[in-house]
């Protein structure tokens, strides 16, 4: 079991996110919830790596810790996380409208694994 870690903001962003998810017509609102992404996913892999560490793990770039966090099973898909990292660094490089409906694609899936790191993560932390 891991102690020290915060899990609090996490919950509070995957709540966020799932409130801008049911307001998605407009391109603002969609920017809106391309902006709660990138934020939901910089804390999941960030706390992912303070998880990973707490158990002897250091790793330092994201897709490192993706795929440690696969090995140590707080996280199921590693393909699927590593294509969230890569939508993420999409954000960050380009935004054009194409991109905006790719991203948007992915969303209901990624507010799902948001939603299972969360609940694996109480499991861990204390």
């Amino acid at each position: 079991m891991v102690n020290n870690i915060n899990l609090e903001v996490l919950k509070k962003a995957d709540s966020v996110l799932a409130k801008f998810m049911k307001n998605n017509k407009t391109e603002q609102e969609q920017a809106g919830i391309i902006q709660s992404f990138e934020y939901c996913y910089e804390l999941s892999w960030k706390i992912m790596k303070k998880v990973l560490y707490s158990e002897g793990l250091e790793v330092s770039t994201p897709k490192q810790v993706i795929r440690e966090a696969g090995a140590a099973k707080i996280i199921d898909d590693v393909k699927l996380w590593i294509e969230f990292a890569n939508k993420r660094n999409l954000t960050v490089h380009t935004y054009n409208e194409l991109v905006l409906k790719d991203i948007m694609k992915i969303m209901p899936q990624f507010k799902k694994e948001l939603s299972k790191l969360v609940k694996e993560l109480e499991g861990r932390v204390k």
